[in-house]
């Protein structure tokens, strides 16, 4: 409920309300912005939590380690870059998908599948492929499912950490060996990825593959020339893997569910790619974003007004204090950024909770105000090789099938609540995203080839 209860705070409470003792939250788009826009108010004691390898760019309070950091990885998520480990990237998720689909639609007219969990595993395939360094062939189910395993539990160790600080430290320990042994396990792969591709390195200097870990691997500050040790890259490449396979899973789940609610969007969007392209092409990022605004529009409303990133992001106020609202916050005050109440802002966002993508077209600084990806000196480093997937996978999905609601399904088909609104599905908060509540129950879709 902690998702549902950040936005209904919001229309509750407006820009900016007391949680407790010196704990305040705010929602106006530019107040979060400059918050997140400085340097000086650093991440609170709650991201230590995700330092269960070393501290890390997302986990740091460290304003200079956060600083080197994106020093080290300033080529990792260019655009040419990224567009150098596009092909990777469509191999090992989209095109492993649609495999998969198309393996079982050549028996059937067509098929139900839980989306949440298909888009898990296209996230870990290509965010695998490219932390690990390995080809789609690498890359079956079990796998990936490890890996999937592997994040959860990860995630559920940084949580009983944040609870129990000493959940690492025997004899607690104790109490939690499987989690601590999945953490070492996960941390183990990850670090014999590294150690075999220095040794490739070695052995031949040519032919370096573009990826997430030789990016870590050769990622060096031009201040200092320091690069990062192999435990600094192991916890890095977690840190990424994490999040990219989360927030790229659950915004496609988002944009999905969204737009089988409103029928009319869904097809105006599956309209727009299908005029643009042959059903025989393999829409590329560069294509999508030229040809396919409408698409685009889905997306970033899809990630507005249903966030998949945490509830909040908790800053501390630095010595000399800030004015918000006409409020003066004193050094050490507890600051929460609520994604969902600046992404729902009734001064930004005109009918905040229609879902509406025109709202995106012919309008691109609006794209600025969805602070969905967080935004400023801490924003996610990963934010467009996470729009890289978004958009190339919904594009070409759109493009080669048709999606529909089974008869079972508890939304869409018309329900609306006392407003006239298509009634979404419950969401939960899971840590480190938001995603459905009730995915194996509400996630359900049919799928059939396009004509």
């Amino acid at each position: 409920m902690l998702a549902d209860d950040c936005e209904n705070d919001y229309y509750r409470f407006g820009d900016i309300y007391l949680v407790g003792p010196g704990v305040v939250v705010i929602s106006h788009p530019e107040d979060c912005k400059k918050v997140l826009f400085n340097h000086r108010f650093v991440k609170n004691k709650f991201y230590r939590a995700f330092a269960l390898i070393e501290d890390n760019i997302y986990a740091t309070q460290s304003t200079q380690l956060a600083m080197l950091r994106r020093r080290q990885l300033r080529h990792a998520f260019t655009p040419g870059y990224l567009k150098q480990m596009e092909s990777t990237m469509l191999q090992c998720g989209l095109l492993l998908l649609k495999k998969r689909w198309d393996s079982r639609l050549g028996k059937q007219k067509q098929i139900q599948v839980q989306m949440e969990n298909e888009f898990m595993h296209l996230a870990v395939g290509v965010i695998g492929a490219l932390g690990y360094g390995q080809g789609p062939t690498n890359w079956n189910s079990h796998t990936r499912s490890q890996l999937i395993q592997w994040i959860h539990d990860y995630n559920l160790l940084s949580l009983v950490r944040l609870l129990v600080p000493l959940a690492d430290k025997f004899p607690i320990s104790l109490l939690f060996t499987h989690l601590i042994q999945s953490k070492c396990q996960f941390a183990l792969s990850v670090d014999s990825a590294a150690e075999s591709r220095l040794n490739e390195c070695q052995q031949s200097k040519a032919n370096r593959k573009a990826d997430i870990l030789q990016a870590l691997l050769e990622g060096e500050d031009l201040e200092s020339g320091s690069r990062m040790t192999r435990q600094q890259v192991v916890a890095e490449n977690i840190a990424i893997i994490i999040a990219s396979t989360d927030i790229v899973a659950q915004t496609l789940t988002w944009v999905f569910h969204y737009l089988l609610l409103c029928p009319h969007i869904y097809r105006k969007a599956a309209e727009e790619v299908r005029n643009a392209f042959s059903h025989t092409h393999l829409i590329t990022f560069d294509e999508a974003k030229a040809q396919l605004p409408y698409v685009e529009a889905c997306i970033y409303e899809a990630a507005r007004i249903r966030a998949a990133t945490g509830v909040f992001l908790p800053r501390v106020v630095p010595n000399e204090g800030v004015w918000i609202q006409g409020h003066f916050l004193p050094a050490g005050t507890q600051i929460g950024i609520n994604i969902a109440g600046a992404n729902h802002h009734r001064e930004t966002w005109h009918d905040p909770q229609i879902f509406r993508p025109e709202r995106f077209i012919n309008n691109p600084q609006s794209k600025a105000h969805v602070l969905s990806f967080s935004a400023g000196v801490r924003m996610c480093p990963g934010k467009n090789l996470a729009l890289y997937e978004l958009l190339t996978t919904t594009a070409n999905l759109l493009k080669d099938y048709e999606f529909s609601l089974p008869n079972s399904a508890r939304f869409g088909r018309g329900k609306v609540d006392q407003s006239g609104r298509p009634v979404a599905m419950p969401r939960a908060h899971r840590f480190t995203s938001v995603g459905p509540k009730y995915p194996h129950r509400d996630c359900q879709v049919i799928v059939q080839k396009a004509q």
